[in-house]
């Protein structure tokens, strides 16, 4: 066994796509060793904007002999009249056999052609240049490009391949580029070639020529290094681990610096500042031990200059062109109050099968009162107002005396008031915050401000969905699922739900938007009567039937609701068991999964499920099932101990599921392994007799109703 050694050398690659390049080269170079039966070590990746390398230790050496049978297709397909067909000629072929090797073999799914398939194993050494020629082209960019005279394509131009086997070169070409050991330290530091051995005295002479190859590494000189500078400023750097991320990518020898800007630009809101600085320049933002933000920023370059100043300058001339245009912008924005921007987005268009943007936020205003209503919120008011509009539109309240309907209202017409501005159509990112910053500054109730921010979080998994009650209060969660609902029933309704992995208006993240929320706060969301809500408000915008819709919506969610769970640990059959209970609340869904999985995990639940499967199958061919059980015909001790376990069990599960408690109700299961053991030893369910046969049938569906609406034990491996 020998290490491989594989380093594609090229152009500054696409910084977002480096990660997911080099996962996928060696994701696809140990499945291409596994289908050659090469064993072979866990793979190892190193990657800058310049290079992929993907080190596999223990790399066995020459194939292991192959000898096997091989079917083919059936035999009365590979042989017509005793003579060999077409495809029979395919077959062999395809195994480099002759005709005369072929038999014929009996299978459980019938009789087959087949080969006895002997293959002398081949060296490591001949089979990897094609392997890993192959890997290259195979790597998915957003682009690709060509260069020289080639067909070869690739992110970039590639400048150098380095390709070894135990140490020695594995030859073969990419486009116009031949491979060997020579490799490249810093484009400027140290822009000479030098000789690979292997990874160990590859990541001592790359490092040496001003290449930190290991990206966590990089990562963590760089958010040292920002710190630092950071706080000889007196302050802290702003954390944002995404910027650290991108970063990271762009840059070899990472030399973060200390820069600063006219303090007057303080003015405009900080997150106009903070969004310019990341999102145009990968500036890092400094702030002080309350958050805000300080004149000064962290950049950091790729290479040591000899006059840091220089460079600062010319990174603060740009910054301050940018920061020119936020002020503008701002200005221009706070003459026109942000209440008086509701009317233009009369002129905007949310799709154009569902009409303009305020249409949708008298959707979102009018599904967002059901909502309130359905959980029970304290204040909210039995039913959305007659004039939504007006209600808002009227005299500003605040504080403890504001109305629950006025402020649900007026945070609902104003959350996409903020499009209008031009802040927000220069950086679309900032959508919320500018909301929030303008309401505020408009004179708009505190927790009105914050809702309209907050009824975009979480923007991206794992991210917080509420600052807290004393900031958007309820509002922003309920506008927040509103709005995600109505974008998902409104594009089911058109027809044009996601398919494959295309999901152009973000339905799949909008989707899990609405868990999270629901999850975080505590709300028992009815998923199918809130779908059925959303689509009503659609009305005649819909296209596509009513219950053809709710389905597909209830589907699509069903199905990001059992990645949730699988992703908290919870078994994939677990989750199916919950699920296939047609499950409709969705913090219900989490509660039950988690306490079905802990007393999976109990000694004796695998034969109680087992026993459960059994009634499953015994009732599944049963037509007219009577609803009652008549206890005083039961003939057998088994049937009267049977009942009473049912009876008992039944009252318990009513009042654990009623508290939610849903680990108690699971755990009544266990009363009935006994019982249920005995029934089946002593009972034979299907008697001659139909009046005990329906009476025992009657029993055995009973029990099966008590757990049906919290799980579907069949569907446990």
């Amino acid at each position: 066994m020998s290490e491989l050694f594989f380093e594609i050398g090229s152009e500054e690659l696409p910084a977002k796509e480096i990660l997911s390049a080099v996962a996928e080269l060696a994701a696809d170079i140990a499945r291409r060793l596994d289908e050659a039966r090469l064993g072979h070590g866990p793979p190892r990746t190193y990657a800058t904007p310049r290079r992929l390398v993907v080190v596999i230790p223990d790399v066995e050496a020459r194939q292991p002999d192959r000898r096997e049978e091989v079917l083919g297709p059936p035999a009365k397909v590979g042989f017509k009249d005793g003579q060999p067909t077409k495809a029979a000629e395919g077959f062999a072929k395809k195994q480099g056999l002759p005709l005369s090797a072929l038999f014929k073999k009996e299978t459980p799914q019938g009789e087959y052609v087949a080969a006895l398939v002997e293959e002398k194993g081949r060296l490591a050494q001949a089979l990897l240049p094609e392997m890993l020629a192959a890997a290259i082209a195979k790597i998915s960019w957003k682009r690709s490009m060509r260069w020289g005279s080639g067909d070869a394509t690739f992110a970039r131009p590639i400048q150098w391949i380095v390709a070894l086997y135990a140490g020695e070169v594995l030859r073969f070409s990419y486009g116009d580029v031949e491979s060997g050991r020579e490799s490249r330290g810093h484009r400027f530091l140290a822009p000479g070639n030098f000789s690979v051995v292997d990874e160990a005295q590859y990541l001592r002479e790359i490092e040496a020529r001003k290449v930190v190859v290991d990206v966590e590494r990089r990562k963590a000189l760089i958010l040292s290094g920002a710190t630092e500078r950071a706080e000889s400023a007196g302050g802290d750097l702003y954390a944002d681990v995404a910027l650290l991320d991108e970063v990271a990518e762009l840059v070899e020898w990472p030399v973060p610096m200390l820069g600063s800007f006219d303090a007057h630009y303080l003015e405009i809101p900080q997150e106009v500042l903070i969004s310019e600085m990341r999102e145009h320049l990968r500036y890092f933002s400094v702030v002080d031990d309350s958050g805000k933000l300080l004149p000064n920023f962290v950049v950091v370059a790729n290479t040591k200059v000899e006059d840091p100043q220089i460079s600062l300058d010319g990174y603060r001339r740009v910054l301050s062109a940018r920061f020119q245009d936020g002020r503008f912008f701002f200005t221009e924005d706070q003459k026109s109050p942000l209440w008086s921007r509701v009317e233009r987005l009369k002129t905007m268009a949310f799709h154009r099968a569902l009409g303009t943007q305020l249409e949708k936020v008298e959707r979102v205003i009018r599904l967002a009162f059901w909502l309130a209503a359905e959980l029970g919120l304290p204040g909210a008011p039995p039913a959305a107002p007659a004039d939504p509009y007006a209600l808002a539109s009227g005299p500003k309240s605040e504080g403890a005396g504001a109305a629950f309907d006025y402020l649900l209202a007026r945070a609902g017409y104003l959350m996409k008031a903020d499009l209008t501005t031009l802040m927000v159509f220069e950086f679309p990112e900032l959508q919320g915050a500018m909301g929030r910053a303008y309401a505020l500054r408009s004179g708009e109730p505190a927790v009105v401000a914050h809702a309209i921010e907050e009824h975009y979080w979480p923007k991206n998994a794992g991210e917080r969905t509420s600052s807290g009650e004393h900031k958007g209060g309820v509002y922003g969660g309920l506008l927040g699922l509103a709005d995600r609902l109505d974008s998902i029933v409104g594009i089911f309704a058109t027809g044009k739900g996601p398919t494959g992995t295309a999901d152009p208006f973000g339905l799949r993240r909008a989707a899990l938007g609405i868990l999270t929320i629901a999850g975080d706060r505590g709300w028992h969301v009815d998923l199918p009567r809130a779908i059925e809500q959303a689509l009503m408000l659609v009305g005649s915008k819909r296209k596509n039937p009513a219950p053809e819709v709710q389905a597909e919506v209830a589907e699509f969610f069903r199905t990001r609701m059992k990645g949730l769970l699988t992703q908290d640990g919870i078994a994939s059959d677990v989750a199916e068991a919950v699920l296939a209970a047609r499950a409709s609340d969705v913090l219900d869904v989490d509660q039950r999964a988690k306490a079905l999985a802990g007393l999976r995990a109990g000694a004796d639940f695998s034969a109680v499920a087992e026993a459960f499967k059994r009634v499953a199958n015994i009732l599944r061919d049963q037509k007219d099932i009577a609803e009652t059980v008549d206890a005083a015909a039961f003939g057998t001790e088994a049937e009267r101990m049977l009942w009473e376990a049912t009876s008992m069990v039944e009252v318990n599960v009513q009042v654990a599921t009623k508290r939610g408690a849903f680990d108690e109700a699971f755990s009544e299961i266990a009363r009935l392994r006994l019982p249920l053991d005995r029934f089946f030893k002593d009972v034979m369910v299907m008697d001659p007799d139909p009046r005990v046969r329906q009476n025992r049938v009657a029993l055995l569906a009973k029990l099966q109703r008590i757990f049906a609406p919290l799980a579907d034990l069949r569907a446990l491996s």
